[in-house]
C-alpha cells in the first residue's frame, strides 16, 4: 500500500467532502485579521477544493470534452439529517457532472481588522458551489456511517480496484468531549480500514474554530497537540499522512516529527488543501493538488 498510483482518467480517484452545517456553525469566527462566521469559511472552503478540482477536469485542451478523472460526492449534514449538496438523489457523482455555469460567482463582504484596530471591510469573490448554512445538532455519526458505506461501495467497484484510494475532507468546528463518542472511533477505523491495492483511504480533518484554543496546526504529531484541546479527539479519527506527502508538509507545517495526522486547524484556511500533494496527471501534465 504505497499510495504511488496515480489520479487519471483511466484510474479515477473518488473524493468526498462532508460539510458540517450545524447551528453551532453559526458562531464567529476570527483568524488573525478576518472576522466571519465558521459557515461562511466552511463554505469557502469547500467552493475552493470544488473549484479546483472542476477547473482541472476542463484544462485548456479539454474545455470542450472535461476528463472525468475522479468521481465526487459533496455531504452536508445537520438537524439529525445527513444530505448531498450537489444533486438531489445520489451522492456520488463523476466530477464532469458539475456545471460552473450553474454557479454563479459571488462577493461577499469580510471584516479585516486593521493593524491600528480598525474595522475594514473587503469583498471576497468566488464561485459559491456550495451555499453557507448553520441548524440543529451535528450528526456526525449518521455522516460518518453513510460515507463509510459509500466508500466501501466504491472501493469494492471491479473497475476501482486499482485506483488511487478515496480521499474524504470532513470539515468542522471543535469537537468538544461530551460530544465525541465511542462510535465516532469505531466508524472512523472502519472507514480508514476500506480502500483499495494502494492503500486505505485517507480520511482528513479540517477543523474552523477561533483561535483562543490553539495555535494554527498543520498536519501535526499527535505528542504537539496540547492534550486539554479538542482538536486532539479530531487527529485520532484522522488518517496517518502517508509518508509520501512529508516533503510538502514540512514546506508548511511547524511538526517535523513523523507520525502526522491528517488533521488542520485553522492552517491557511483556504489554502488546506492545495497543500495535500496527490499527483491527478493525464496527457503531458501534471497538477498537484
Amino acid at each position: 500500500m504505497d499510495y504511488s498510483q496515480v489520479i487519471s482518467e483511466e484510474h479515477r480517484g473518488l473524493v468526498i467532502i462532508a460539510i458540517n452545517q450545524s447551528g453551532s456553525m453559526l458562531a464567529p469566527f476570527q483568524n488573525v485579521s478576518m472576522i466571519t462566521t465558521k459557515s461562511e469559511i466552511a463554505s469557502m472552503v469547500a467552493s475552493s477544493l470544488i473549484e479546483e478540482l472542476v477547473t482541472r477536469s476542463r484544462q485548456e485542451h479539454r474545455l470542450s470534452d472535461p476528463c472525468p478523472y475522479c468521481d465526487i460526492a459533496v455531504i452536508g449534514y445537520s438537524r439529525n439529517s445527513v444530505y448531498s449538496l450537489i444533486h438531489d438523489s445520489t451522492y456520488i457523482l463523476p466530477i464532469t457532472a458539475l456545471n460552473p455555469n450553474q454557479h454563479p460567482i459571488v462577493k461577499r463582504a469580510i471584516e479585516y481588522i486593521t493593524e491600528d484596530n480598525h474595522l475594514h471591510l473587503a469583498i471576497e469573490s468566488y464561485r459559491e458551489w456550495i451555499k453557507p448554512q448553520a441548524a440543529g445538532i451535528t450528526p456526525m455519526t449518521d455522516m460518518l456511517y453513510i460515507v463509510t458505506k459509500l466508500v466501501s461501495e466504491w472501493c469494492h467497484n471491479r473497475g476501482n480496484k486499482d485506483s488511487f484510494p478515496p480521499i474524504v475532507f470532513n470539515i468542522t468546528d471543535s469537537l468538544n468531549r461530551y460530544e465525541y463518542t465511542s462510535e465516532h472511533t469505531r466508524l472512523s477505523n472502519i472507514l480508514k480500514q476500506t480502500g483499495t491495492k494502494y492503500g486505505n483511504t485517507l480520511l482528513f480533518n479540517t477543523c474552523i474554530d477561533s483561535m483562543h484554543k490553539s495555535e494554527r496546526l498543520e498536519f501535526p504529531n499527535l505528542d504537539d497537540i496540547p492534550p486539554s484541546d479538542s482538536i486532539e479527539l479530531l487527529a485520532k479519527m484522522s488518517s496517518e499522512v502517508p509518508s509520501i506527502f512529508y516533503p510538502q508538509i514540512y514546506k508548511s507545517s511547524k511538526s517535523k516529527r513523523a507520525p502526522h495526522m491528517g488533521v488542520c486547524y485553522n492552517a491557511t484556511i483556504l489554502k488546506i488543501i492545495p497543500e495535500l500533494k496527490i499527483n491527478v496527471r493525464w496527457d503531458n501534465w501534471k497538477y498537484n493538488l
